[in-house]
């Protein structure tokens, strides 16, 4: 009966005003409408570009109590059409594009309409609040199929391999691209399998390291993603915890394992400089990057992480007593070279206020220079460089002998010797 009863409208029994309401405004087809009023869709079609002088009016303002309580459980349990088999009578709820709702019934006597305008204020609120004024079957197949979840408490679908494809089908049916049909859906945008950092995750892990109401997080490795995603999300650890509803302990025993902060006090033992516990060691040590990013890990300075593993931590490599100590020794060792060796020097007391005079009085220009080899080396402060650059190497200084018969100029990473020229640059 629900196949074969319908509606056994001519021409002249279709109201065009309705058709024409239910095609262009609650997107109903015309193979929809045709298959109501058993009619064809050349008939529907002839209705829609021509219409009719004399119909039958769809229209209704009124519901009776049965009907009114029919359409109020499909719009609870979000149901686009139902055969009501007593009554041999199909209903039918259909939407618009701009949120407005239509209830429809027929039978095998007639077709009844309404339209939003006539729609009782409670059964219109609960389509609102159902979704069903903007919702269609597969926007709620999406819906059912799909999991939920959170991210920074902002609720997001979750798909896996069936819902996606249908996701994806939904959204292009709508026109609209994956975060934008999520946001039409009600959520903040969609997740896949991929997405691993998500808040039922976060809260699985707090859970885990629960200790009487207290979240306690050792520094092993496997902790850091939970501190680099706070980190990420612009908070403190104290922060994020408390952003879920949960709190940290204050004691740095339980953020590092007992048997981590055993294995550092023991390293620690070797940089003593001072008993019984002042260490001291550099920032190119291999100890400091370990203790700092332990301590970091706290959120804590270095010197507050090895205070609380029982050290003082010395800014200086050495205390006064064992400074006083090498000094003595490094005077020792001097006193005995001088006693070994006697060494004589001639040195030349230049006068260098008379040095920069003749700088600036030949203009900053190297004297010993040809003009086609100038120094073209430019200082910060505008002058040439004409500091000693009149440098031979040390092959080019060996006599006949193969020995050095002048005085040698040396520093780190070069060797070479100084010419010493005359007023009239010679030799």
């Amino acid at each position: 009966m629900e196949n074969t009863e319908k509606y056994r409208g001519t021409t002249s029994e279709l109201d065009s005003e309705a058709i024409q309401k239910l095609y262009y405004e609650y997107q109903m087809t015309n193979q929809e409408i045709a298959d109501m009023t058993w009619s064809t869709k050349a008939n529907v079609n002839k209705v829609l570009i021509h219409g009719i002088k004399h119909y039958t009016s769809w229209f209704m303002e009124m519901l009776s109590e049965d009907d009114e309580k029919i359409f109020r459980k499909m719009l609870m349990y979000h149901k686009f059409s139902y055969w009501n088999e007593k009554q041999q009578r199909r209903y039918l709820i259909k939407n618009s594009r701009d949120g407005k709702i239509c209830l429809i019934y027929f039978d095998e006597k007639c077709v009844k309409c309404m339209f939003d305008e006539f729609v009782p204020e409670d059964l219109k609120t609960l389509s609102i609040v159902e979704k069903m004024n903007i919702y269609n079957e597969m926007d709620y197949e999406v819906l059912k199929c799909s999991e939920r979840d959170s991210i920074l408490k902002k609720e997001c679908i979750l798909l896996n391999g069936d819902s996606k494809q249908l996701f994806k089908k939904a959204a292009h049916k709508r026109n609209m691209k994956g975060k934008e049909y999520a946001q039409f859906l009600g959520f903040e945008s969609c997740l896949t399998e991929k997405d691993s950092i998500r808040d039922s995750r976060i809260i699985k892990f707090f859970e885990e390291h629960m200790v009487d109401g207290v979240v306690q997080l050792s520094s092993s490795p496997e902790n850091q993603w939970i501190r680099n995603y706070a980190h990420h999300c612009g908070m403190h650890l104290d922060e994020f915890l408390d952003f879920y509803g949960y709190k940290k302990s204050r004691r740095a025993d339980e953020y590092v394992s007992e048997n981590k902060n055993i294995k550092y006090k023991k390293e620690l033992s070797k940089y003593i400089i001072e008993p019984p516990n002042i260490v001291y060691f550099s920032s190119q040590d291999k100890i400091y990057q370990t203790i700092y990013n332990v301590a970091k890990l706290n959120e804590m300075s270095i010197d507050e992480y090895i205070l609380s593993l029982g050290y003082v931590r010395s800014k200086k490599s050495n205390t006064i007593k064992e400074l006083t100590e090498e000094i003595d020794e490094i005077i020792d060792l001097e006193e005995q070279e001088i006693r070994k060796k006697e060494i004589s020097e001639n040195k030349i007391e230049r006068n260098h206020k008379l040095i920069d005079k003749l700088k600036r009085a030949y203009d900053y220009e190297c004297q010993l220079c040809s003009n086609e080899q100038r120094m073209p080396i430019e200082k910060q402060d505008g002058t040439k460089y004409v500091e000693v650059h009149h440098i031979k190497n040390l092959s080019e200084e060996y006599d006949e002998e193969g020995t050095l018969d002048k005085k040698g100029y040396s520093r780190p990473g070069f060797f070479g010797s100084i010419n010493h020229y005359d007023a009239n640059g010679k030799k």
